[in-house]
């Protein structure tokens, strides 16, 4: 090879190494076609039709919810929503402040507001900027749109709680859905600033008053304005429920706990039915169909207050003397004691070098197991503890439905405490915590120490005692209606069990009741109604919260009042529980209470009759 030869190798070696520059960029070109064209292929055309075509959806309504006489409680109205199409929109932020600008807000009002599960969304899916806005925001926005690129406003159905905090938490709210949620199987359906039921009924029966979503497919300009509509779904409305509550006895409830922290529950002894079910302090449920201020929600939030919480069912408290009537039950059903045999009560007992005072300093005397209810003699009741034993009063409480849950249909219910050996043993890990000591079968004897129950188990619990022995499920929806009217489910009362006590035993019981509201030395005579011939029955209860020493000291160390009544005594009708958090005696704080919802009760049963009695007259004339 000569020197001349060698400038030609050069060439032909660049030649080459271009050839491959150029196949390996046409290569590229080739594999990033392929991607576009068929990987990635129906991405793009759909994203190209959603340019100019797009799904509207158009949400449903939820169903109604009635109460048993048919009186709207939940319902729905018209309602619009600012949204925002990032994809029509160059410059979101511009916008965005421009908007605010428009309407008047302060600069950054709406980005504080959106919230940032609005951004997890799909290609052309509207982003919720304002909720629930007025006629007159629309109006300003409407008129300026051409300054709005991606601006949108969309009608929708809105939740209305008629009589805003009353039965709020029996209905329960509902929220924009959670991060959280979404991430659930069980909330597949749904979408990014989509409502969702949260407590109560609306939480509970959330597949049944949740409709299905219609949609549209439109055609839109460059802007995202509307040009055309076809392929139209209607939406379906959701379900409609009607419960076993009367609004009536519900306000009248309400009213009677104005002021106060406590609940109360009101059942048909003999089917479960939940008549009025109240907490307090409450809430408007209506504030969750729209953006919560950070006060509101703080307001809402406050751990002293509870407003959220639904104490009929999520509150734990001692029974105080309200436990009395089941000691009586267990101790009369084991013979442990004769009804006639007295007591002594001096005003306390001596046990393991401690005294055990009754409410009575100077004590009741000789007692027999009537007066011992009627007049809530606590050294009775340490007597018939220690001849029982922990075990059996263990035994007859759980028996009665306390410390387990009702399985009403509400979320959220909790099962309070019949406490035992076994319990502690597994409850502690210090060896000397798992001693179960006699003392606590003394204060368990009068509904005090560990022992906790739920407003609504005593009143399952007092229904039993009412009823005949049977502890029924109780139960807030009567009945299930499709949006045409149609029936689907009707719910029957359901018998869980029948108690272990005989029908001698439970008319002891039940006397003792009637003479605790009627007889001269009974602690209830508050509950007496006035004006009806009606006779009622019940049981006081003062639940301590501290010793006695500090009593009186700070409100929130007061002890807790409870009430149970019944009426009419000869075939009871109605159920009334009522509680009252660091109230005082029961007798002066809770059985008042009682008393105003069975005035409403038997006020509307007159109403009823008088209007039954006219019409049969008018038929006849």
């Amino acid at each position: 090879m000569t020197i001349y030869d060698k400038p030609t190798i050069n060439i032909s070696l660049r030649i080459k190494f271009c050839r491959w520059i150029v196949l390996a960029a046409f290569s590229i070109l080739v594999i990033r076609l392929w991607y576009l064209q068929i990987f990635k292929g129906d991405y793009f055309r759909n994203l190209s039709e959603n340019n100019r075509m797009r799904t509207v959806y158009i949400e449903a309504p939820r169903g109604i919810i009635y109460d048993r006489t048919g009186a709207r409680l939940a319902a729905n109205r018209p309602s619009f929503n600012v949204e925002l199409v990032t994809e029509d929109c160059p410059d979101e932020k511009s916008t965005i402040r421009r908007l605010e600008k428009i309407l008047g807000m302060e600069e950054g009002f709406i980005s504080r507001q959106n919230h940032d599960l609005n951004k997890r969304r799909k290609p052309f899916e509207p982003k919720i900027l304002l909720r629930d806005v007025s006629r007159n925001t629309v109006a300003k926005i409407l008129s300026r749109r051409f300054l709005l690129p991606g601006i949108i406003v969309s009608s929708v159905p809105t939740r209305q709680y008629i009589h805003g905090k009353l039965a709020a938490h029996l209905l329960g709210y509902i929220r924009e859905i959670s991060r959280v949620q979404l991430s659930k199987p069980a909330y597949k359906e749904y979408r990014a600033g989509d409502f969702v039921g949260q407590s109560g009924v609306e939480g509970r029966y959330e597949k049944i008053l949740r409709g299905v979503r219609g949609l549209q497919r439109i055609e839109v300009n460059a802007v995202g304005a509307r040009i055309s509509e076809f392929e139209f779904e209607p939406e379906r409305m959701g379900n409609d429920i009607y419960l076993t509550i009367d609004h009536r006895l519900q306000k009248a409830a309400e009213e009677a706990l104005a002021g106060k922290k406590g609940a109360v529950v009101a059942l048909e002894p003999f089917t479960g039915e939940v008549l009025t079910m109240a907490s307090a302090p409450s809430f408007n449920p209506n504030l969750f169909t729209a953006q919560i201020s950070p006060n509101q929600w703080k307001k809402l939030t406050d751990k002293s207050q509870l407003r959220l919480t639904n104490r009929a069912i999520q509150g734990a408290y001692p029974p105080g003397s309200v436990f009395k009537l089941v000691m009586a039950a267990a101790a009369l059903m084991e013979g442990v004691v004769k009804p006639n045999e007295k007591i002594h009560c001096g005003g306390y007992i001596s046990f393991a070098d401690r005294r055990y005072h009754c409410h009575k300093r100077s004590g009741h005397g000789d007692i027999d197991l009537y007066s011992a209810i009627v007049q809530s003699c606590d050294v009775y009741f340490y007597n018939l503890g220690q001849r029982l034993g922990i075990d059996r009063i263990n035994q007859y409480a759980r028996d009665f439905g306390l410390g387990s849950l009702t399985g009403i249909d509400l979320a959220g219910e909790v099962r309070g405490l019949v406490p035992s050996p076994q319990w502690k043993r597994h409850a502690f890990k210090e060896k000397e915590r798992q001693i179960w000591y006699p003392g606590e079968t003394l204060s368990v004897s009068i509904g005090q120490g560990a022992l906790t129950v739920t407003p609504l188990q005593v009143a399952v619990a007092v229904s039993a005692l009412v009823n005949g022995g049977w502890v029924m499920k109780p139960f807030v929806v009567k009945k299930i209606v499709s949006s045409d009217k149609e029936e689907i489910d009707v719910f029957k009362p359901i018998r869980i069990r029948k108690v272990h006590v005989s029908e001698g035993v439970l008319e002891i019981i039940n006397k003792a009741m009637i003479g605790v509201v009627n007889d001269a030395k009974g602690t209830g005579h508050r509950a007496q109604l006035e004006g009806f011939s009606v006779v009622v029955g019940g049981k006081t209860g003062t639940a301590q919260v501290v010793s006695l020493d500090n009593h009186g000291k700070e409100q929130h160390l007061n002890d807790h009042a409870w009430f149970a009544g019944f009426a009419p005594v000869e075939k009871p009708e109605i159920v009334v529980v009522a509680l009252i958090e660091n109230g005082g005696h029961g007798g002066v704080a809770a059985a008042p209470v009682v008393k105003k919802v069975m005035e409403a009760f038997f006020a509307g049963r007159q109403k009823q009759m008088m209007a039954k009695v006219a019409s049969v007259g008018e038929s006849r004339m």
